[in-house]
């Protein structure tokens, strides 16, 4: 667990939080204190603290005061410790990068350009998606300008220089080219291997989209205050920020992980199963089986499995976790109906089993899986056949 400082100097006005145990239990307060032993805040009930290595996350409640309309983001900026901010105004002289972060109070801020991996000046789509991850994995040894005509993306290599709002240099071969930003889509920047860069303590996450990796934070006078890992200086005003993440290592989601086996069984076989009809009956993750968001007694999650019945998922876990838990229910969209029968196994012994209905409500379950190897999920036929046999694990996730 990185030990990198973490404080909290109480603003005038203390915030209201949620506060996210691992456990998965939220609590509700006024932020009392946060350093790096854990944080503190005041409830209903009284004092209740939470240790650093025990938090997944605190939620900062909106401001009571409305938001001026926000401005149209001109510029997604990553840098190479994984931050990503959202802004306009970008330009580039000598080496340094100026531009303006979304939301309120959006002071300018300077980054030098080999903090920096790449600056997209286009919103992502769907045609190029693909397209600009390929050009971000390709092992360029210099920097590459990405151009864009129609749903074709296009790079050159050379060398980035100066960037203003008409142009941007860059120098191929010797000649410095003055491109049409209009035309640009993105820069990629070349960084030499054997830059250590440490790992965040935390994320804080904006409303405006920017996601800033923490090694250290602070709460000062109304203002979220930290350094990036590559030593990036950030000041925002708390209103902008919507949550301040610890969850890094600490959670897996089930359904992040590639299942070791997957093995579907109908109820009724029609001799050699077509793997159209199995893929259409396989687990689904992050959606329902019939699709959508996955649902339970009136929630949506965000993420989750949905497997139908009879299905058998074999999981090999990551090292040193705890605890499995989950919402475990028959998703909204077919109840009252369905029926099935859950058992979940570690290893050789059964961790969990009970049938689970669609008149029944949804039910929480939290599992010890220290030592665990393999979780074997087994969702069987109940007592209705298959029919409606849609069954949501939600927020599934094994525990530090």
């Amino acid at each position: 667990m990185s030990t990198a400082l973490l404080v909290v100097v109480l603003a005038s006005v203390q915030p209201i939080v949620d506060v996210e145990p691992l456990s998965g239990q939220s609590l509700r307060g006024t932020l009392v204190q946060l350093d790096g032993q854990g944080v503190t805040l005041e409830t209903p009930k009284g004092r209740v603290a939470v240790e650093i290595d025990r938090l997944a996350g605190i939620s900062l409640a909106p401001s009571p005061t409305p938001a001026a309309p926000a401005a149209q983001p001109e510029v997604w900026v990553e840098l190479i410790d994984g931050s990503l901010i959202v802004g306009t105004g970008f330009t580039v002289k000598d080496g340094k990068a100026s531009l303006a972060p979304l939301g309120p109070e959006a002071a300018r801020c300077e980054i030098s350009t080999q903090d920096i991996r790449s600056v997209r000046f286009q919103a992502q789509s769907e045609a190029l998606s693909a397209q600009w991850e390929k050009v971000l994995a390709s092992e360029a040894r210099t920097d590459v300008l990405v151009t864009r005509k129609g749903d074709v993306l296009d790079f050159y290599q050379g060398v980035a220089k100066n960037v203003t709002a008409e142009v941007v240099e860059f120098d191929m071969d010797g000649e410095t080219v003055p491109a049409k930003r209009a035309k640009v889509y993105a820069i990629v920047y070349h960084h030499p291997a054997g830059r250590h860069v440490p790992e965040p303590l935390c994320s804080v996450v904006e409303s405006s989209g920017s996601r800033w990796s923490c090694r250290e934070v602070a709460l000062r006078e109304g203002r979220i205050e930290g350094t990036t890992p590559s030593g990036v200086k950030l000041a925002r005003p708390a209103s902008a920020v919507a949550r301040i993440d610890f969850s890094r290592g600490k959670i897996v989601y089930l359904g992040d992980l590639k299942p070791e086996s997957v093995e579907w069984t109908p109820y009724f076989g029609l001799g050699k199963e077509l793997p159209v009809r199995a893929a259409f009956y396989g687990p689904r993750v992050d959606r329902s089986t019939t699709g959508g968001p996955l649902e339970l007694d009136g929630k949506s999650y965000k993420k989750g499995l949905s497997v139908h019945s009879k299905t058998v998922l074999v999981y090999r876990l990551p090292d040193r976790f705890r605890r499995l838990t989950a919402t475990v229910g028959i998703d909204d969209r077919v109840r009252p109906r369905g029926h099935v029968q859950l058992v979940i196994r570690g290893d050789d012994r059964v961790l969990f089993e009970a049938p689970v209905s669609g008149s029944d409500p949804p039910r929480s379950i939290d599992l010890d899986v220290t030592g665990v190897r393999r979780i074997t999920i087994l969702v069987d036929f109940g007592a209705d056949l298959d029919i409606a046999d849609h069954l949501d694990l939600c927020d599934a996730r094994l525990v530090k």
